[in-house]
């Protein structure tokens, strides 16, 4: 079950595929999830890039397999 906080690697889009982020919140009425990332890579910024994704849109990863957060 997927639950706020957890840490995950986003499958799709294409040009944010592989990179690490958060569960921020659930979108209730849209089933979708608000991914933060860990970093943004996308536009350079300090600003947090967040993502609304489906489900099949990311991977929960297993914390005591990932290591460098």
């Amino acid at each position: 079950m997927l639950k706020v906080g957890m840490l995950v690697r986003v499958i799709y889009p294409e040009y944010a595929a592989g990179m690490k982020g958060f569960l921020l919140a659930r979108e209730v009425l849209a089933q979708r999830w608000i991914v933060q990332l860990v970093e943004n890579l996308i536009d350079n910024s300090d600003q947090p890039f967040l993502l609304s994704l489906e489900e099949s849109d990311f991977e929960v990863i297993d914390l005591d397999e990932e290591e460098g957060v």
